[in-house]
């Protein structure tokens, strides 16, 4: 694979991550909430918001590449988390996304080509970094 090839396949994994996440699952999947859930849910929507935002990103610099973009599907895991709540849901929230910070980690170690890329991952990287504290952060939180 070339390194054009290999830079697109690299920005279409991480598009898949960040458009395919489990905030995004979850705010399709709208889960069970109840009063006291509106810091979580509007945390929640805030993540969707800006992981879309990234999603837009890099779909433009993988079509500016001459690639096609694949923005994949959601994992079959993550169907069985119907019909839960969401405190409940805030650890797995917290595993999925700590398993997606590293991946992007991953990601970003690969893109040593091409420096537009490799700064757009960047970028993702610190922004679902922040995502990640937000959710430990709502994790600390006492329950209302």
């Amino acid at each position: 694979m070339n390194d054009l090839a290999r830079t697109v396949d690299l920005l279409n994994q991480l598009l898949a991550i960040v458009y395919r996440s489990f905030p995004a699952y979850l705010a399709d999947a709208s889960p069970w909430t109840h009063d006291g859930d509106e810091h979580a849910s509007e945390t929640l929507k805030n993540i969707v918001l800006d992981q879309q935002a990234t999603a837009v990103r890099i779909v433009e610099l993988v079509l500016q590449l001459g690639g096609r973009f694949e923005s994949g599907e959601y994992p079959m895991e993550f169907t069985d988390t119907h019909f839960l709540s969401l405190d409940f849901l805030l650890k797995e929230l917290l595993r999925y996304q700590r398993r997606d910070v590293a991946a992007i980690q991953r990601i970003v170690a690969e893109l040593d080509r091409h420096p537009e890329a490799r700064e757009l991952a960047e970028e993702t990287l610190g922004g679902e970094r922040a995502h990640l504290e937000a959710i430990e952060s709502l994790i600390s939180q006492p329950a209302a």
